[in-house]
């Protein structure tokens, strides 16, 4: 499910850099040769010039991280790169780069550029009239999902060992879902969003996407400063697992529900139990989500909405100006009822290890989409795509989208989400599964 190219993950990388069997010099240039290979799918917004990289390697300190080449999202600050967040549009001021930029410096890592993304990363497709669409690795005429779309396409084609990515409504674990890799949004709060760009500072995530669920832990551990022990993967195995079938119905593609189902009565043959769960506040995920969304991101692009407007593009600008109709009593109301969905969810997680589902309902639709087929009906592409991601955001619960299956050559990744603060459950069952994937796509282990 990864192009072919691609083989080497951030952890056999740290070790063969420090048996030397792999110079630092040598991995920046692999990461460089990607680069250049890949171009045309669009991911890089911003590539540091050769001096500049070679300096960085030079004064990277020996940490967890030393000579790893990464990528940075474009609504991150990072010292020496320009800011766009993918628009024309003037941003408002987001300070110096963040502790979240500066912790991966601090642990080694050289950050070769910024990753193009969604405008202002209001968006999921990943396609964008100012900076062009970034395209999907398995099949360019292909969506590579988004926001964080050039990040997604930078680990799955080897532009670095991972990726620095934010996550307002799925914006990590759709482009993850969509290109194959690891896609996580922790708990919120745990990685520090100062420097960024925010979206809407009530559902705003920062995380990793990587190449694996072990590179990912890794780069958490960094990001958020703090260690997230797990146990060993025989050990992870979850004895129960919520499915929000209902929540499901009628929202997953036949190629992804197929899939989803075959995991599942894999799982059951594992002795996994698996534990219908419902919380019913969750229908109104999306009309919550555009009440605070909107309100807050019209607020922090106040100042470009008064004088020059036109330098959004027409699909965010609208939307942008419509919210800023929003009176505090949506607003306020629609806080309560976030709150409520948090309540549930915490409800629905007693008992169980955890929550598990798609992350997409498709996969990678073409380039230039509008609305997606699926058994509910026609549906608006964002619509369908966000059903699955968005619920974790309103409630800050971790979520980690892991490549699993996939359909004529195109990927499809599932979801594992738990309680806010269970982050390492998350990563320990995602590792689990991780390392059954083979077995499932066989039909092994019944």
């Amino acid at each position: 499910m990864r192009p072919a190219a691609v083989t080497r993950t951030l952890l056999e990388a740290r070790a063969a850099l420090a048996s030397g069997a792999l110079a630092a010099e040598a991995l920046l240039a692999e990461s460089l040769a990607a680069a250049r290979r890949g171009a045309a799918l669009n991911a890089l917004a911003h590539l540091a010039d050769a001096d500049a990289l070679a300096a960085a390697l030079a004064a990277a300190p020996r940490g967890p991280l030393f000579g790893i080449p990464v990528t940075v999202k474009d609504l991150f600050a990072v010292d020496a790169m320009p800011l766009r967040a993918g628009t024309r549009a003037t941003l408002p001021d987001v300070g110096a780069q963040g502790e979240a930029v500066s912790r991966l410096v601090r642990a080694g890592a050289i950050v070769l550029g910024k990753t193009n993304m969604h405008e202002i990363a209001a968006g999921v497709s990943g396609e964008n009239p100012w900076t062009g669409d970034v395209c999907n690795p398995h099949d360019p005429a292909r969506q590579a999902g988004g926001s964080s779309s050039g990040s997604a396409v930078a680990v799955a084609t080897g532009v670095g060992l991972a990726s620095l990515g934010s996550d307002t409504g799925g914006s990590i674990r759709i482009p993850a879902a969509l290109c194959g890799v690891v896609g996580m949004k922790p708990s919120y709060g745990a990685v520090p969003l100062g420097g960024a760009l925010p979206l809407s500072w009530s559902c705003d995530h920062a995380g990793p996407l990587a190449r694996s669920v072990a590179d990912a832990h890794c780069l958490l551990e960094v990001l958020a400063d703090r260690a997230f022990p797990l146990r060993p993967p025989d050990a992870c195995a979850p004895a129960r697992l919520g499915v929000p079938r209902r929540y499901l119905d009628g929202w997953l593609g036949a190629p992804v529900e197929r899939a989803f189902d075959g995991l599942l009565a894999w799982l059951a043959r594992q002795g996994v139990a698996l534990v219908d769960v419902d919380a019913p506040s969750l229908e109104h995920s999306l009309a919550v989500y555009g009440v605070v969304r909107g309100a807050e991101s019209a607020w922090i692009h106040r100042a470009a909405l008064a004088r020059d407007p036109d330098r959004f593009s027409a699909p965010v600008r609208e939307r942008l100006l419509a919210a800023r109709a929003t009176t505090a009593h949506e607003y306020f109301d629609a806080q309560q009822q976030q709150r409520r969905m948090r309540e549930e969810l915490a409800a629905t997680l007693h008992g169980v290890d955890a929550w598990i589902l798609p992350s997409a309902p498709l996969p990678a639709p073409l380039r230039g989409s509008e609305d997606v087929e699926l058994p509910r009906g026609k549906t608006p592409h964002r619509v369908a795509f966000v059903r699955a991601t968005l619920p974790f955001n309103l409630t800050g619960a971790p979520a980690l989208s892991l490549p699993f299956a996939a359909h004529a050559g195109l990927p499809l990744g599932v979801q594992i989400a738990a309680a806010p603060g269970a982050d390492a459950r998350v990563l320990e069952i995602a590792r689990w599964l991780e390392t059954k994937v083979g077995a499932i796509a066989t039909g092994e282990g019944r």
